[in-house]
């Protein structure tokens, strides 16, 4: 019969080799994950800044192209006869007062982020239909449109032939209230009464007057806010740092609407010759210690090393004011 040899046991020597490998391996994994969770924070950040890059300035460029839009109606800053203004004089004419305020303008502020403020249609508009309400009737029958509201301002504007009886061509008016019940067509009451007697040639456009700035967010991260006419400015995108904004003007004796040069606000001559817009958005990451060391940015011509770690990157684009270009 075979006898069983006795088990002797581990070696102190076998122990200590065994967890000098281990410690290796474990080191090992560490570095793997410590690698993983870095690489994932900064693709993060680099997405979350890129992301909120893209959509600060497609915003933006949406409302920079309805600057001065006016649908149909011929809009001369310096011969408004053709506008009948018929909003209250209690507006605040900084952010009301679309005839006498320009359409685009801003503020310089040097060193630090520029405001921009842009005034013009939004998007979207409808036409007037039957039945048609005499000139002092404060009512407009209009195909249907639910993105209008009570309190917004309107551009109603006759688009056919101009009757030389009546002078103007417009009414910009306050909505009172909106009657959507019907399924086919919109009844507004408006604030006030119209010029004119407005039929199926006549169209309705909603007015806006947006200003972006840059401010302190709720997260208490820099953020660009924009702000609709006097309302409070709403937090649009956080993590922009400074916003830089450059007109491009025409300066040609005869003007050929192509800008021949880029100037910030406190350069410009006159806004009614500013044909495009050219934004500069400084944004940072969220979340700090995204980097190894501090990011050097180039931003505004001015090179910097920041203190913290988070990750930056300079967004830039140029916007053509269609309704500057396409005006004679």
């Amino acid at each position: 019969m075979k006898r069983l040899s006795k088990q002797m046991g581990i070696s102190l020597v076998e122990i200590l080799v065994a967890l000098v490998i281990s410690v290796f391996l474990l080191g090992g994994i560490v570095q793997v994950y410590l690698g993983n969770k870095t690489t994932f924070a900064f693709t993060s950040a680099l997405a979350e800044v890129q992301e909120n890059g893209r959509f600060a300035l497609d915003t933006m460029g949406q409302d920079l192209r309805l600057t001065n839009q006016w649908g149909c109606v011929s809009f001369d800053p310096d011969d408004t006869d053709n506008i009948n203004d018929a909003l209250s004089t209690s507006y605040d004419p900084d952010f009301y007062d679309f005839l006498g305020e320009e359409a685009i303008e801003g503020t310089d502020g040097g060193a630090g982020p520029d405001t921009l403020i842009i005034r013009g249609g939004k998007p979207g508009q409808t036409n007037v239909r039957a039945p048609f309400t005499a000139a002092t009737v404060n009512t407009l029958t209009a195909n249907k449109i639910r993105t209008l509201s009570a309190g917004d301002i309107i551009l109603v504007a006759r688009c056919g032939e101009n009757d030389l009886a009546i002078e103007a061509e417009a009414d910009i008016v306050e909505i009172d209230s909106v009657d959507n019940l019907d399924t086919a067509f919109t009844v507004i009451t408006l604030d006030s009464n119209k010029s004119q007697q407005y039929q199926n040639d006549a169209m309705i456009l909603e007015l806006q007057t947006v200003t972006y700035s840059i401010g302190t967010g709720a997260s208490g991260q820099p953020a660009l806010f924009r702000q609709e006419f006097d309302a409070a400015a709403q937090e649009l995108v956080e993590g922009v740092e400074s916003m830089q904004v450059l007109y491009g003007i025409d300066t040609d004796l005869v003007k050929d609407q192509f800008a021949n040069q880029y100037v910030p606000a406190d350069e410009v001559p006159d806004f009614v010759d500013v044909v495009s817009v050219r934004i500069m958005l400084l944004l940072r990451s969220i979340d700090d210690f995204v980097t190894e060391t501090p990011q050097k940015y180039t931003y505004n011509d001015t090179t910097t090393t920041p203190t913290d770690r988070r990750l930056r990157q300079v967004f830039t684009t140029t916007i053509t004011l269609r309704n500057r270009i396409g005006s004679s």
